[in-house]
């Protein structure tokens, strides 16, 4: 048998309280961990954040509370984990998207092909909106969701800087952070019932092209 580690990597920096166990490294054990992820991001969107706990989040995906403890502390760090796969299943999709920009593509193209590419995995993933408010209710998490923002405008700031090697390196970072903090904003707006979200993605993709037009045409 694999044995498996007491405390993640990822875990350097992070707070105690949101920190993950350790990960499951046998088949049975990443089985589990799927399942409560899953589970954790279906009850969001049923009882909202106030109404997920450890054990509704055990009973729903069929595994023994003690086996959700085994790889989280709390209902903060099973959000944390739920937050970075969601965020990475993202990033992996809009780095595909804006890889054509570093070989000369159309980068309006690009660009709204990945804002409306992040808005669909945001819709499509099980509690992805309502993880999004969940994530700004608490400073702990909301630390999580600065941390994902920074590192997906850094990998936008390298294509930048690919697409344009005069631009510098400094502004490429400002102006990714900008267009990265707006996206996730406003795709917050849309998750409001009485706004529609492709007026907004519309306007948000009009004010995207003008302001990059400035550093890539």
């Amino acid at each position: 048998m694999t044995s498996e580690p007491a405390q993640e990597p990822g875990n350097l920096g992070t707070p105690e309280r949101l920190r993950q166990r350790r990960s499951p490294q046998q088949r049975r054990g990443r089985a589990a961990f799927d399942r409560i992820l899953r589970a954790t991001g279906e009850l969001l969107d049923e009882v909202g954040y106030d109404g997920v706990t450890t054990l509704n989040i055990a009973e729903r995906a069929g595994v023994n509370i003690a086996t959700l403890y085994r790889y989280f502390p709390n209902k903060l760090a099973v959000l944390r984990a739920l937050a970075e796969r969601l965020d990475g299943a993202r990033a992996e999709a809009v780095a595909v998207a804006l890889a054509g920009m570093s070989t000369g593509g159309d980068w309006r193209a690009t660009i709204h092909f990945a804002v409306a590419e992040t808005a669909r995995l945001r819709a499509a993933q099980p509690g992805g909106r309502a993880l999004r408010r969940a994530l700004q209710s608490s400073p702990e998490l909301w630390q999580v969701d600065h941390d994902q923002t920074v590192r997906v405008a850094g990998g936008l700031a390298a294509r930048l800087c690919e697409l344009r090697p005069a631009l510098d390196a400094g502004v490429a970072h400002d102006v990714a952070l900008v267009v990265v903090t707006t996206v996730t904003a406003l795709l917050d707006l849309g998750n409001a019932p009485e706004i529609d979200q492709d007026r907004i993605l519309a306007q948000m993709q009009a004010m995207l092209e003008g302001y990059l037009a400035r550093y890539l045409d």
